[in-house]
């Protein structure tokens, strides 16, 4: 839990240098009335190079209208994405908002389930094919219980019981 902490501190501070030390992402979900509630942090800058990886151009994220670009919905639906299991099609996350603090930029999501199921399978590899000290916390809230995951390089995938 003071692991969680620091990063979350670490990702809150503003960054007075160009570049910062961490990359990292931090994803709250809450799970309730058979909805699902995302708020994704991440640095914005960490973005604009993932962009430069993919298509070799520079790209400003802080300007609403490059948020817009195809690439950027794209890329986070293929490295972010819940499904009821392995097997099944991922749901639909609907982005709210995507907004901006300093050099964070925090995307908001939901999803509505259409049945009840006994886990959730999350799948979250952002940034992982730019950078390989990339880590990506998820932290799972149902009912009153909270479930901590980290996610990395090597390991982007795991399951969360609802029951």
């Amino acid at each position: 839990m003071r692991l969680i902490a620091l990063l979350t501190l670490a990702l809150l501070i503003p960054v007075c240098s160009q570049a910062h030390p961490l990359h990292l992402s931090i994803t709250n979900i809450t799970y309730e009335n058979g909805k699902l509630n995302i708020k994704l942090k991440t640095f914005r800058d960490d973005w604009e190079v993932g962009y430069f990886h993919y298509h070799g151009k520079a790209v400003d994220f802080s300007d609403s209208d490059k948020r817009d670009l195809p690439w950027f919905n794209k890329y986070l639906s293929e490295r972010f994405w819940i499904a009821e299991n392995k097997e099944t099609q991922s749901l639909i996350l609907e982005i709210d908002s995507v907004s901006l603090d300093e050099d964070a930029m925090t995307i908001e999501m939901h999803a509505t389930l259409l049945s009840e199921p006994n886990s959730l399978y999350i799948y979250n590899a952002l940034l992982t094919d730019i950078y390989p000290d990339q880590t990506n916390l998820v932290i799972f809230g149902f009912g009153k219980k909270e479930t901590g995951i980290k996610f990395d390089v090597k390991r982007n995938d795991a399951e969360v019981i609802l029951r």
